[in-house]
């Protein structure tokens, strides 16, 4: 599947950024990406497109509806208040 890689609305990724700092997170373990192939969309019945959030040191991956009367940054930040995205406990070793 060809994804257009293209930046997602800037100004809510530069504050979900600030956001993410404020919360102690690693910013740059976040990655934001605009996706708005046909193909994408038409598979998940969407108007708009998505949005692709990643936290590359979790592998942890959602995507957010985006298009006329969306909530995707909404919906984001309440994922993060619950949770998801949190980074994983180091492993413990049983010697």
């Amino acid at each position: 599947m060809r994804r257009d890689a293209v930046p997602a609305a800037a100004e809510k990724v530069k504050l979900l950024y600030g956001l993410l700092r404020s919360w102690g997170h690693d910013a740059d373990d976040f990655e934001v990406e605009e996706d708005h192939t046909p193909a994408l969309a038409d598979l998940f019945g969407l108007v708009g497109g998505v949005v692709i959030v990643r936290r590359r040191s979790t592998g942890e991956e959602r995507l957010y509806a985006t298009g006329i009367g969306s909530a995707w940054f909404g919906s984001l930040l309440m994922d993060l208040a619950r949770g998801h995205f949190a980074a994983r406990a180091p492993r413990r070793s049983l010697v």
